[in-house]
């Protein structure tokens, strides 16, 4: 068969397919089952994925997680001071900072047997260095 183009630009094959699918389903059908495999696919691959992350989590020690969590408030106390200066004004909260530092310092207690001299340094000195920066902020 042989396009016979109309004076709009259009074939009237195409046209006449794109009916003949609309009719049948045919084009229809294809794209829901490609959209069936991917998401399929796509499912597959959050479970391996969360797999994987639960793999991962279940080898963390509770020290671990300790450490971690005394970063989180390590950061928190610094945006809760302001700083830096500029960035985290309007964030800025004595109170909330106080509370964010002293969980520190007790967390720091309670893990103290159960890291290493170098872990104890490196946690000490964030200490004290949250502790300075929040009478430099606070004017204390």
């Amino acid at each position: 068969m042989t396009d016979k183009k109309k004076g709009n630009g259009e074939y009237e094959n195409i046209k006449d397919n794109m009916n003949s699918w609309t009719q049948t389903g045919s084009a229809k059908n294809l794209k829901s089952e490609v959209s069936e495999e991917e998401t399929k696919t796509e499912k597959e691959r959050e479970e391996q994925l969360l797999k994987e992350l639960q793999d991962e989590l279940d080898k963390l020690s509770s020290k671990d997680i300790i450490v971690q969590f005394m970063m989180s408030l390590s950061s928190m106390a610094y945006k809760k001071m302001g700083l830096p200066v500029g960035t985290n004004d309007k964030y800025k909260d004595k109170e909330q900072a106080k509370l964010a530092i002293d969980s520190f310092d007790a967390l720091l207690k309670v893990i103290n047997d159960n890291i290493s001299a170098q872990e104890k340094d490196n946690l000490q000195s964030s200490l004290t260095n949250l502790q300075m920066n929040f009478v430099k902020a606070f004017g204390i």
